[in-house]
């Protein structure tokens, strides 16, 4: 998968995450862009200062299921902290739209059919390199977030999710537990 842009921007009280192009696995082991997705929804769940979260997918050509998992935890932290879905604007009837629906967004998000981008200020997330205990971790929680969004998901990521968990056991079995994912960034 080429590589892809995550850009942001607070417009107000409403915070966008905008994907560009395609956004996933690089040659990189690393998941610099997933790693700064992760760091942007960490912010996010630390901050009280905003009303709301758009995503923007009108750009986005595909995205893998690691950072399918984000974005669920993007919806997850609106339910929690509004008690209301946040918005992901999508055209109808591409590959991202089928996504969305086949892993059960539209529990999450309120799922609009739009073809026009956000246009604006919007600044690039920097991309962030970690530990590779670190990467294995995010990536176990990316995915767990999206099994649980429904039944179909939990098998659809079953033995994705044991092959990560038997990962992240090797790896902390191999840094003695104490790999903090500390960021080389």
């Amino acid at each position: 998968m080429a590589s892809g842009q995550v850009l942001y921007a607070r417009f107000e009280d409403v915070y966008v995450l905008k994907f560009v192009g395609s956004i996933g696995f690089t040659d990189d082991w690393t998941f610099p862009l997933s790693k700064s997705a992760r760091l942007f929804i960490d912010r996010l769940l630390g901050q009280d200062d905003y009303e709301n979260i758009v995503v923007d997918l009108t750009e986005c050509d595909g995205m893998d299921s690691t950072n399918l998992g984000l974005l669920a935890e993007v919806g997850r932290l609106s339910m929690d902290r509004f008690n209301r879905k946040a918005s992901i604007l999508v055209p109808e009837g591409g590959r991202m739209m089928r996504n969305l629906k086949v892993t059960g967004f539209d529990a999450l998000f309120t799922i609009l059919d739009v073809d026009t981008p956000i246009r604006g200020d919007l600044e690039p997330l920097r991309e962030v390199s970690d530990s590779e205990l670190s990467v294995a971790r995010m990536l176990l929680e990316a995915h767990q977030t999206l099994s649980n969004m429904n039944e179909s998901n939990k098998l659809m990521f079953k033995n994705v999710i044991e092959a990560l968990e038997a990962d992240v056991a090797r790896l902390e079995s191999e840094q003695g537990g104490s790999g903090t994912g500390n960021s080389k960034a």
